[in-house]
């Protein structure tokens, strides 16, 4: 075998390798980017909210912000004065408005935890792009050197 033809098998080998890795990609992107990042929140009335508290201590699922600003002002006395519900939903509520609004709804203190930052994309959809753009420049490289060496 001369060395052109040693130097056209690799690159065969490794353009073969790369759109295997780019067909697993494409074939796996769907269904990462349809993966719920965070658990949607469950339909319920502020006071089965107010239940999950006052049963568990803590919520055991995830509410929407309008039944968490609802569980609070309807939350009766007794629940309000005797548990630790209304610092467990004023805490969801914050965790899930996030950022600045909690910085604002807490006063203007900063808290840890509360700011937002990163990507408004999900982390795996973020990732699946990364390794589809690395799998791009690698294609356009093979691509660059077979067109040098023809």
């Amino acid at each position: 075998m001369t060395i052109t033809g040693a130097v056209t098998h690799k690159l065969v080998i490794v353009r073969r390798s790369l759109l295997a890795l780019l067909g697993a990609l494409g074939a796996l992107a769907p269904a990462i980017a349809l993966a719920p990042a965070i658990p949607a929140p469950a339909l319920a009335t502020p006071a089965q909210v107010i239940a999950d508290c006052n049963s568990h201590g803590r919520l055991t699922r995830g509410y929407p912000v309008s039944e968490l600003r609802t569980a609070l002002t309807t939350m009766p006395a007794d629940v309000k004065e005797y548990t630790d519900c209304n610092d467990v939903i004023e805490r969801a509520l914050l965790a899930q408005l996030g950022g600045s609004h909690a910085r604002h709804a807490a006063g203007g203190a900063s808290r840890a935890g509360s700011s937002s930052g990163g990507s408004f994309l999900p982390a795996p959809l973020v990732v699946v792009l990364v390794l589809l753009a690395l799998a791009a420049v690698a294609l356009g490289g093979v691509a660059l050197r077979r067109r040098r060496h023809a």
